[in-house]
């Protein structure tokens, strides 16, 4: 399905100063930072694309999507938000928390989970994922923050894997089918995600509550790689400072990083 080049319509009076959208690119993140990097937009950058080819995940995944994909990245000037380095390792979580405030117009509030430590998911299927990055600029240091949302993307068309794992909004909602209704929710999620923002920065533990609620591996049992080791426990929420809680036979641990290995869609 191709999609129209976006109206702009919907996205009047956001906090975004400059805005790129692309037909096709490799990498919306890559482009992202090529334009904070150049220093030729100013923050906030919101970089979109109708389809990404090389869209990447945490670690060494890819993310796949076609062009009912809802691919983009936000590039902010952490300094100008508020924001303190012990801020940055939060910021998918505060994402996350915004992603779901969106979606949540469409679809059942109580049936959209986060994933620790970036991915959300409803009816425990993959409907999103966040992937933050770090990078020096002469300018400063700026926050990209990646975002894909799985809008009326064709799972038919996917590979095996995804198809087990994914959902789209237009599987759950009747429309989400043209550029306009594509634009919506990423005028939605971007005004979320400044909100969300805005509360990381002023520490409210408000927001903290609302990752620890929404988490997708409270009671479950969980197995982690850490690097040379996996660690197995069961979930018990995610604390204020974004660490996952593990309980495991050593007790309480608390997890900055890894990877959740999930061996079946549930």
């Amino acid at each position: 399905m191709g999609l129209a080049q976006f109206s702009g319509t919907d996205m009047n009076g956001l906090f975004i100063k400059t805005w790129i959208h692309k037909g096709v690119v490799e990498s919306t993140n890559d482009l992202a930072r090529q334009v904070v990097v150049s220093g030729l937009g100013d923050c906030p950058v919101l970089v979109s694309a109708e389809r990404q080819t090389r869209g990447r995940g945490r670690g060494d995944h890819t993310w796949w999507s076609d062009r009912g994909s809802l691919t983009f990245t936000i590039g902010i000037d952490p300094i100008a938000h508020g924001l303190r380095t012990e801020h940055e390792p939060r910021v998918a979580l505060a994402t996350a928390v915004a992603v779901i405030d969106a979606i949540a117009q469409w679809i059942p509030r109580e049936s959209i989970r986060l994933r620790w430590p970036n991915d959300i998911e409803v009816e425990s299927l993959k409907i999103a994922g966040i992937l933050p990055e770090r990078v020096g600029t002469p300018h400063g240091v700026r926050l990209l923050i990646g975002i894909g949302i799985n809008v009326s993307t064709r799972l038919d068309d996917a590979p095996a894997e995804i198809r087990r794992m994914a959902t789209s909004l237009a599987q759950h909602a009747s429309r989400f089918s043209t550029a306009s209704d594509h634009e919506r929710v990423l005028a939605r999620v971007v005004a979320h995600f400044e909100t969300a923002i805005g509360r990381l920065a002023e520490d409210d533990l408000g927001l903290a509550a609302r990752w620890d609620q929404l988490d997708a591996l409270r009671d479950r049992p969980v197995r982690l790689d850490v690097g040379p080791q996996i660690l197995e426990g069961i979930g018990r929420g995610i604390d204020p400072s974004g660490a996952l809680r593990l309980a495991t036979d050593q007790g309480i641990k608390l997890l900055y990083g890894g990877q959740v290995l999930r061996d079946n869609p549930s």
